[in-house]
């Protein structure tokens, strides 16, 4: 049975997205001759990383994070590498038409990137009708490695989406090297009374 990791590893000085709160991840107290235990201190934006967005982060009275059914966390992939000269990502660059399974995961390549400038200023993105697709085929959730479905500093796509409870994560990464079989996939978020959460992302090899 294997299992690919699909996440960034949370730590001191992770990439966050432009204007977001930095991550520090300090020790609190630490195991030694006046105490016996360890305990770290983490202070992140919820948007850092390998993350979940839900309808809260744009809609009013939309669903947060703990209010989201857990079996939609889980399901079989749809692993789709993209390859354009465009930044846009367009439905015929993707083999999502015909899909039966109920997790869209984009990979472009972009991750390579991640942490640097590039990577957030620069980023591809979904296309209007990719985003119509990807709602109207009922997918419960899309997954991409880069920082946003959308182009930098506009919301389009994370509305469309989120509006129709299709959950979003953002910032995958260890992609490039899937072969064409079948996956389940797992994007596992804290139990937490807000918009977004880190997740825990990976495929299981079926």
């Amino acid at each position: 049975m294997e299992y690919i990791d699909l996440t960034h590893k949370i730590k001191n000085e992770l990439s966050e997205y432009p204007g977001d709160p930095k991550t520090k991840l300090n020790y609190f107290k630490k195991a030694d001759e006046t105490d016996s235990s360890t305990l770290l201190k983490l202070e992140t934006g919820l948007h850092t990383g390998t993350h979940m967005d839900s309808p809260f982060h744009y809609i009013i009275n939309g669903k947060k994070i703990s209010q989201l059914p857990l079996k939609n966390f889980i399901g079989k992939a749809s692993i789709n590498y993209v390859e354009s000269k465009s930044k846009e990502i367009l439905v015929k660059n993707c083999n999502l038409k015909n899909s039966k399974e109920k997790i869209a995961i984009i990979i472009t390549g972009w991750s390579k990137y991640f942490g640097s400038d590039k990577y957030f200023y620069e980023n591809p993105y979904l296309s209007d009708e990719l985003t119509e697709l990807i709602i109207e085929k009922n997918f419960k959730g899309i997954a991409i490695d880069t920082c946003s479905v959308d182009k930098y500093g506009k919301d389009t796509n994370h509305k469309k989406l989120l509006e129709n409870n299709v959950w979003i994560v953002e910032n995958i990464t260890n992609c490039d090297n899937l072969n064409k079989t079948s996956y389940s996939s797992f994007f596992i978020p804290l139990n937490i009374e807000a918009e977004a959460s880190p997740v825990r992302a990976f495929l299981k090899k079926d």
